[in-house]
């Protein structure tokens, strides 16, 4: 059985202009144990005084899941996690030939009794203990069994394999593994692999097939460059290929869409899982057989995550899709109104880029000449913008303005920074709006208010309009 350690509030915070308030640690780490990770990984208290705060806080939630603080080979580190209430220390010390001769200046037999001798003193502590030979996977191999070993016999449960260049492949990874469980004395193993050539999650897998035991993960592949194991990906992937059922899938979508904007990190539409089109479907073909047979292609049945299938109208269209999506709306058409909806859908779809719900029904309503009243039409709101602390608001307003759908906008006081009046034709319209004013460079949140009505005000007398 794999166990999942999640890095998000450590590996996933060294994230550029990622920052984590300690509140929101709580809240992320409240929720992964609601997904029940075996582990949380809460930081590492030397860091800073904030994060420190947060181990402690979140040491004494209590949480079904273990609490493990990381720390270099230092006394100081290693002592501020016991005192913060972590159930474990990661203790790293570098291994790769490169890292002892240009980083740290040690021989190996240095670094061997570095790494005895911390663990010895986290053990005298009271606390479990991992031990990182950080950069494991350019480390000479017979080295690295010698200095696992002695963490292994100084007290430490748990050695991490830690790919941290993500330069290996998984058939590497799967016969590194078995070698390294075969030489090392009883212990877990971890596997902390980065994804620098997109082999992360593979690596991962092998290296559990190899008998390895955990794999690190982050929300949203967070981490140093380009992050490590998605907690969502890992955990749907072990789902499916290898009927790993103890972890609760409905909850990944939510943590990904809070850390997202607690973050201001927002991942690709096409990412696997969370992302806005991984239940998506266009083509005529494609539609036509989902709407059919889901299983002709999704791999994954939505439902099982909390999410929906979306068919994308578009040129590339069938009937099928234009059916379903107008009876959707109570629409029903005949075969000849059918092929003439299709046809019109097409044309436009080459004109420009999107097509809106809205412009189904008009044109539905164009075909027909019947008058459709299904979605609500020329909708005014305000979106309150909230701006990342080490940008000038100012940045962000002068790309609000030129927002077409923008109509008004003021940079206030309170809670949020930046004020703003938007109309659009409809709630897709101010989906999207939405959506393009949360990639602005610097904004970290949103928030949005339908205005119901609207009063005109003129010498103190108002009147609805």
């Amino acid at each position: 059985m794999v166990e999942i350690l999640d890095t998000t509030l450590r590996e996933g915070e060294q994230t550029p202009y990622v920052n984590f308030q300690v509140e929101e640690k709580m809240e992320i780490a409240r929720r992964l144990d609601l997904i029940g990770v075996e582990m949380i990984e809460a930081g590492d208290p030397s860091v800073s005084p904030n994060v420190a705060a947060a181990i402690e806080k979140i040491a004494g939630l209590k949480l079904k899941a273990e609490i493990v603080a990381h720390s270099m080979a230092t006394r100081s580190g290693i002592k501020k996690a016991s005192d913060l209430g972590a159930d474990r220390v990661a203790v790293f010390y570098a291994t790769s030939k490169i890292h002892l001769e240009s980083k740290t200046n040690r021989s190996q037999d240095e670094a061997i009794d570095i790494v005895r001798e911390h663990v010895q003193y986290a053990r005298s502590l009271g606390l479990k203990v991992r031990y990182t030979p950080e950069d494991a996977t350019r480390t000479d191999f017979d080295f690295l069994v010698q200095i696992c070993n002695a963490a292994i016999e100084a007290g430490a449960d748990r050695i991490s394999y830690a790919d941290t260049l993500g330069i290996m492949q998984p058939h590497s990874m799967h016969e590194n593994i078995l070698k390294l469980r075969e030489k090392l004395l009883p212990c877990k193993i971890d596997l902390h692999c980065h994804d620098d050539l997109g082999l992360a999650l593979a690596n991962a897998m092998a290296g559990i097939r190899g008998g390895a035991d955990c794999i690190h993960t982050t929300v949203n592949s967070m981490g140093e460059r380009t992050g490590i194991p998605d907690l969502s990906t890992t955990i749907v992937a072990f789902h499916q290929l290898e009927g790993e059922h103890k972890y609760d899938l409905t909850q990944l979508v939510s943590l990904a869409s809070y850390v997202e904007k607690v973050s201001g990190f927002f991942s690709a539409p096409n990412k696997p899982i969370t992302g806005q089109n991984a239940f998506s479907h266009k083509s005529g073909v494609h539609t036509n057989g989902v709407l059919k047979n889901p299983s002709t292609y999704e791999s994954i049945n939505p439902e099982l995550v909390g999410r929906e299938r979306k068919i994308v109208i578009d040129k590339y269209t069938g009937k099928r899709a234009v059916v379903s999506r107008l009876e959707e709306y109570g629409i029903t058409v005949s075969d000849e109104e059918l092929q003439r909806i299709v046809d019109e859908i097409k044309n436009i779809g080459d004109e420009r880029k999107l097509l809106f719900d809205t412009d189904i029904v008009e044109i539905a309503e164009q075909v027909t000449g019947k008058v459709i009243d299904a979605i609500p039409r020329d909708i005014h709101a305000i979106v309150q913008i909230e701006a990342e602390s080490h940008i000038y608001t100012s940045l962000v307003v002068r790309r609000m303005r030129n927002f077409k759908n923008v109509s008004s906008v003021y940079e206030i006081t309170g809670d949020y920074d930046i004020n703003s009046v938007v109309k659009a034709r409809d709630v897709h319209e101010l989906n999207n709006l939405i959506e393009e004013i949360r990639t602005i460079p610097g904004v970290k949140q949103t928030e949005t208010r339908l205005i119901l009505k609207k009063y005109a005000v003129k010498n103190g007398n108002s009147k609805e309009q």
